[in-house]
């Protein structure tokens, strides 16, 4: 008995193992917007917020490029990134959680472009280049001519969405890849869109995800994180927040 006793005493002593995540945002409205007093909102935000809620996790926010952000996740210098397209390769350093959302990527193009992309090899024809992120998935077409040598002329790495859209409006390029659902909400509520269009041919389509380091992140926490996450979803809460 007091072997017992002097056991669970001795668990009682540790401090109960906390759960607080480094989660990556960028501004990029509708996803994550912050304001003057650097309160983010947005919807990475409410997902995040009741994802970790439910899963009884703190978080802090950094602000950090997408490129950067791939980086340290893979390092375990952050633990969190939404928007994340599952890869063979990603999959080896990052667990998924998801889907959150489906992702539909087409160009966008000035405006006032005369473009009419009908299939994606008229890409081949176009006379200036596109932007892409550095790290970014564009599917696996895009991806097999920006890594060719051959079709490598047709593209330029830029860090961040600003200079996506100031070199669209130097007309430095034709355009630039980019998420549907960020180019309809930027023409509808964003001053710096006002010269953007899109063309309507979908390049690529697939779902996007939670993606959590696998060298900050135990496997034991990512099953609890998994958990919370199907119960948002059972919940209708996952819909809710997406709607």
């Amino acid at each position: 008995m007091h072997i017992i006793w002097f056991i669970l005493c001795l668990f009682a002593s540790y401090p109960v193992m906390s759960c607080e995540l480094n989660v990556r945002l960028e501004q990029y409205a509708p996803e994550s917007v912050k304001n003057i007093d650097n309160n983010w909102f947005g919807i990475d935000m409410d997902l995040t917020q009741a994802l970790l809620t439910q899963a009884s996790c703190k978080f802090k926010v950094y602000e950090i490029s997408w490129a950067r952000s791939l980086v340290m996740l893979a390092k375990g210098d952050i633990d969190m990134v939404l928007n994340m397209s599952k890869t063979p390769e990603r999959e080896t350093l990052f667990y998924f959680i998801g889907p959150i959302r489906q992702e539909v990527i087409v160009l966008a193009t000035h405006k006032d472009s005369e473009l009419n992309l009908l299939q994606i090899e008229d890409l081949y024809h176009l006379k200036k280049p596109i932007a892409v992120q550095r790290n970014a998935y564009y599917g696996e077409h895009i991806q097999n001519l920006i890594t060719n040598k051959d079709y490598a002329h047709m593209f330029i790495f830029v860090t961040d969405n600003e200079t996506k859209l100031a070199q669209l409006n130097r007309g430095r390029i034709i355009g630039f890849l980019e998420a549907k659902r960020n180019i309809v909400h930027g023409v509808k509520n964003i001053e710096s869109f006002k010269n953007v269009s899109y063309q309507p041919l979908v390049l690529h389509q697939n779902p996007v995800y939670f993606a959590f380091s696998k060298k900050s992140v135990n496997h034991s926490l990512y099953l609890k994180i998994k958990s919370a996450f199907d119960t948002l979803v059972i919940q209708g809460t996952i819909a809710e927040i997406k709607q």
